[in-house]
Formats: C-alpha cells, structure tokens, sequence
C-alpha cells in the first residue's frame, strides 16, 4: 500500500513538471511585458473610404499619422508613421479630457502628439481626436484614449503589453488588444 501510494507521488510529480514544461513550450518568455517583442510590420489594411481620412501634407502635419494593422502574433493594432505600436493606459478616463500619464510616467511611455489632425488609415476618423497636456501639447486620442508608445520600442516591438494591468496594445476601435500576455487580466 505505502509503495503504491509512493508510486501514485512520483507519477503525480512527473506529470506536474511535464505540464508545466508544456506550458513554458506553448508560451515563451518572449512573450511577457517585460521583453521586446517584434513582428515585420504587415502592410495597412485599406478600408473602404467611408472609414478613412487620406494622408496628405495638407491634412496631416508630420508625426501624425495613425494606420490600422494586423499582426501576425499581436493581431489587431494601431501604428504611428515609424511603425511604433501604440498603446492606451487604464488608468486614463476616455470620458475626460486629460491623460493621467505625466512626468516619468510620459518620459517611459511618450505621449503621441500632434499639431493637427493626425490622418488615418483602417481607422474610423469620427473616433480620432485630441486633448490638450498640461505643457501645451496636442495628445492624440482614439475612442478617448490618449495614445502612447514605448520609449525603447522599434517599430513594430509591442514592449510593455500588459505592463502593470494598466498598458495595453490599442486596437484600431480603441479597446485594449489582449493578445499576448503574460497572464490574466481582470
């Protein structure tokens, strides 16, 4: 009875380490916040143009250009003009007009700005706006949700996804893009 009880262990034990290395298979540590993470950026998805504003020099100043993608790992996400990923903060309110990222906060995750109208592609423009920081400068916003990347980050590298529970890949209609993560999200 004790070396059935025994043996019972061991199995138990070996089949605990087993799934646990399975996991550790099907999702890499390159995948958690903490790590840089980068796809080759795929081409803009062109929709119709009832949901597109066009890029010109005359509608966008430089710097402010916002382009709906589709990752291959990521999925759905929304880039600036150097092919970073931008991303959105829980802790700002999409019904107030203000960012709750300042100070180091905006110096780790930049703020997206603009002197204009940013021009969109794959991206309803009646969702697309701006709110005013309080050092002056324009932040873009989609859905209401101030939009900001990276500092580190290369075009195309997700860094920060689910940094906290608070920092989340934005997807072009502006909800938070759970793709990716190291973990549950409440």
């Amino acid at each position: 009875m004790r070396r059935s009880r025994l043996t019972m262990l061991v199995v138990i034990a070996a089949l605990v380490v087993g799934a646990a290395m399975w996991w550790q298979v099907d999702e890499p540590a390159s995948l958690t916040a903490s790590a840089p993470v980068t796809e080759t950026l795929p081409s803009p998805r062109v929709p119709p143009s009832a949901t597109s504003r066009p890029s010109s020099p005359a509608d966008a100043p430089p710097g402010t250009r916002l382009t709906a993608v589709h990752m291959t790992r990521m999925g759905q996400a929304v880039l600036d003009e150097t092919g970073a990923v931008l991303f959105r903060y829980e802790r700002d309110d999409p019904h107030k007009a203000r960012s709750a990222c300042l100070g180091d906060c905006a110096a780790v995750w930049v703020p997206v700005t603009t002197t204009g109208m940013p021009s969109v592609t794959g991206i309803d423009p009646a969702i697309v706006d701006t709110i005013k920081r309080p050092e002056g400068a324009r932040q873009v916003t989609l859905a209401g949700w101030p939009l900001y990347k990276f500092a580190d980050a290369r075009p195309g590298e997700w860094t920060g996804q689910g940094t906290d529970h608070l920092w989340f890949v934005v997807r072009p209609d502006g909800r938070r893009n759970l793709n990716c993560l190291s973990g549950p999200v409440q």
